[in-house]
């Protein structure tokens, strides 16, 4: 052999060695580095536009059109090729103070980004995360309905499994990438299976500790780092769990974690949880049903299910089961305990997380058969939103009117009023305040449109409110389809929820924040109320004063009314009414009122009277 043979030799030698040893480091370095999931991630699928430079991982990179920020903690896969420009890329993210914080960056297979810019052909824009075990399978194949966890999700052909850690089968542990469709739906996109003790449940590890607190402080990018909690710091690594099916996180945000005790604790767990598990354990004269020591609640909801055989046993109040005892104190002065009523129950969740009702009032039926044309107040129908017109009738003002992506019928029975403002008729891009009611076939009909200003809305900009009762939502948590005053609204782990005054559920009253996108309406925030009617307290006066006004402002939100010489304070979710009464100073009114944590009394429902009419008050069936 010669010494140019030999050099060859030599040299075709050296670069398998590095070849190998590349492979080899490369391939540990991918599954060191493989992703653990977390349920508090966003989805985004698109072309990779631009890079932080070359060879650089962290900084930002632009993926269909979004920006995302690259950290220490963000992970990189490129099993399906190099992330490079043009490559298609799934980005795992969360948004935090305005930017989307990259978890993962993964490359994927260019036909998985037709149509870029996230939406994979028109679905996976907003794709979420869920992680359980498989409860159920479709009957043939894999196409239709997977239960994971308790919820229901529907695969598609478009549908895609990834089966690295076993395969996606009955009983098997898996993640699951999920849309919201427009009617409320889940729809898969991708079930991966996961190593079974990623599906473990951590309430059986004896090293586990938790507790129920708000949050004080959190990670300004991403979820990686020290949370304050309680006034405690933990610890969250790459390992934890985030689940923000109860909201998402954010400062004040009650949620339960699951720790390890250490300097500082670590978190194996952030979930966000309803507001009475963190303010619910104070004593009261009560604690003597069994309640001492666990968190207690209060939910406004309707009866859908009752003992066929006396009281005692399970209700289904909405959606959420309660347990009847003997100790419960069953209170029916308005009227029988039957389904349909709605009723306020104050319960507590004893450590095998039931709820044993310690109260339950009957309030009042809804108008399930009220009259369409009736100008009276329909109980568990009614509610107000504030908008902007973007269609109007043509030809005449009755008909079909859209309020900020919401549909109004409008009739000759419709009051509509522009009197407040003469430079500002009603018309196509004003804002308007709606009192409406909805009819038989669930339609919203506007029993009045008058102007409004910016005061009544939202300081964000595209955002409206609408207040009206819960007829549909989520079976778990709130990600998922509400239907609310006769309106479909989603909501996902971006949507803020305030119920410190009760858990939602259907049947309650709530004043939502919300966004028209992508042709449907997309919650920001809710926030639940007691319902018009339902507070504890009825009474009939004579209306005042309003805040000392000579004439009362019935869009006078924030303000105290006087009646009868006692001050109720009106809110913006109050409901008023003047359909048998006028609204102004010296008119005979009736209030329904209930008397807030501080102190103040608060009036849900105030209405108008004339001394020759039958005074009608909320009541059940009889």
């Amino acid at each position: 052999m010669n010494r140019v043979d030999s050099m060859r030799k030599l040299v075709e030698v050296s670069l398998f060695v590095v070849l190998f040893v590349g492979v080899f480091i490369g391939l540990m370095g991918w599954q060191a580095g493989a992703a653990h999931a977390k349920d508090g991630d966003l989805i985004w699928r698109g072309v990779i536009e631009a890079t932080p430079g070359d060879s650089q991982r962290l900084g930002e990179w632009t993926v269909g059109g979004k920006v995302f920020v690259a950290n220490n903690s963000t992970e990189f896969d490129e099993l399906e090729g190099a992330l490079v420009v043009g490559a298609c890329a799934k980005v795992k993210y969360v948004e935090s103070n305005g930017n989307n914080i990259a978890d993962e960056i993964d490359s994927e297979p260019a036909y998985e980004c037709k149509g870029s810019g996230g939406d994979n052909g028109g679905d996976d824009k907003h794709d979420l995360e869920w992680r359980g075990i498989v409860e159920s399978v479709p009957t043939e194949g894999r196409i239709g309905q997977w239960t994971v966890r308790g919820r229901v999700f529907t695969a598609d052909s478009r549908t895609e499994f990834d089966e690295d850690e076993g395969p996606v089968q009955l009983g098997a542990c898996v993640e699951v990438d999920y849309t919201v469709r427009s009617d409320g739906s889940y729809r898969a996109s991708e079930l991966d299976s996961e190593d079974f003790s990623d599906c473990r449940d951590k309430d059986d590890d004896d090293d586990d500790h938790e507790r129920y607190a708000r949050i004080d402080a959190m990670p300004a990018t991403g979820f990686i780092g020290e949370w304050t909690i309680g006034g405690v710091v933990y610890a969250a690594d790459s390992d934890t769990d985030f689940e923000q099916e109860d909201g998402g996180f954010r400062v004040g945000a009650c949620v339960e974690v699951e720790y390890v005790i250490g300097t500082p604790h670590r978190a194996e767990e952030i979930e966000t949880e309803s507001s009475y598990k963190c303010d619910g354990y104070g004593s009261d004269d009560d604690d003597n049903d069994g309640s001492a020591g666990f968190p207690k609640g209060k939910v406004y909801g309707v009866i859908r299910e009752i003992p066929a055989d006396g009281l005692t046993g399970q209700w289904l109040i909405g959606s959420i089961a309660i347990s009847v005892t003997e100790q419960t104190k069953l209170e029916a002065e308005r009227g029988p305990f039957a389904v349909g009523a709605l009723v306020e129950v104050k319960f507590y969740t004893n450590s095998n997380d039931e709820n044993i009702a310690r109260k339950i009032e009957t309030k009042y039926k809804s108008d399930d058969d009220d009259d369409d044309d009736d100008d009276d107040y329909s109980y568990g129908k009614e509610g107000h939103a504030y908008g902007v017109i973007e269609e109007m009738p043509n030809g005449g003002d009755t008909g079909t009117w859209t309020i900020s992506g919401i549909n109004y019928l409008v009739t000759t029975r419709t009051e509509l009023d522009d009197d407040d403002d003469d430079d500002k008729p009603l018309a196509v891009g004003v804002k308007v305040k709606v009192e409406y009611r909805v009819n038989r076939e669930g339609d919203r009909v506007a029993k009045e449109i008058e102007t409004s200003d910016d005061d009544d809305f939202p300081s964000q900009a595209g955002h409206f409110k609408s207040y009206g009762f819960v007829v549909q939502k989520p079976a778990v948590g709130i990600n998922g389809r509400w239907i609310i005053g006769g309106v479909t609204f989603v909501a996902d782990q971006t949507t803020l929820i305030n119920d410190r005054r009760a858990v939602p559920a259907e049947g309650s009253y709530v004043k939502v924040e919300y966004r028209v996108e992508d042709g449907f309406n997309r919650l920001k925030k809710i926030e639940t109320h007691v319902p018009p009617g339902a507070g504890d307290d009825n009474k009939v006066g004579s209306l005042q004063a309003v805040n000392a006004l000579v004439a009362a402002d019935a869009s006078a939100t924030g303000s105290v009314w006087v009646i009868d010489g006692v001050g109720y304070t009106i809110t913006d979710a109050t409901a008023l009414n003047e359909s048998r009464g006028t609204l102004t100073v010296g008119s005979i009114v009736n209030v329904n009122s209930y008397t807030d944590a501080d102190g103040t009394r608060i009036a849900t429902l105030v209405q108008g009277i004339t001394l020759n009419n039958a005074i009608y008050l909320p009541a059940v069936e009889r």
